[in-house]
């Protein structure tokens, strides 16, 4: 009897875990950056492909500003990609460079602010605020 049921208990177990794993899968795109089209939109190759992506929960309310920001943090260089969904043909996704999250990078910096806060976290507008308070970027007094 113990051994049917620690048969049955560890059948349990590995199903558990076996759900669990493929619950939690993420897709990720990992590729070099080859064009930047404004402060939260970027182009990657990927498996021969291309794929466009763009950041969520950033606005950037100086484009042009913002855009030469995002240049100097991803051109030319390979990032990592986790989906969140795909929308009219872009990839939504954060966007990290060298594990760093560059939407964050971008608030932190003032060169973007968080979205509507239904559509932020609490870490993005701390950053946002700090980047106010200290007039950096889109901040800075004109």
């Amino acid at each position: 009897m113990k051994g049917i049921v620690r048969t049955w208990f560890l059948g349990a177990l590995l199903l558990l875990v076996a759900a669990g794993s493929q619950a939690t899968h993420v897709p990720e795109y990992v590729g070099k950056v080859d064009h930047v089209y404004d402060g939260r939109t970027v182009r990657i190759h990927y498996r021969g492909g291309q794929i466009r992506v763009r950041m969520p929960a950033i606005e950037t309310p100086e484009p042009l500003q913002a855009k030469q920001a995002l240049t100097e943090l991803v051109a030319g260089k390979t990032v990592r990609v986790t989906e969140i969904r795909w929308d009219n043909g872009y990839l939504i996704g954060h966007v990290s460079v060298d594990s760093k999250d560059v939407g964050t990078e971008l608030v932190r910096e003032g060169h973007a602010r968080v979205a509507p806060p239904s559509l932020a976290d609490a870490d993005l507008d701390r950053l946002q605020d700090n980047a106010r308070s200290s007039e950096r970027g889109v901040w800075a007094q004109r």
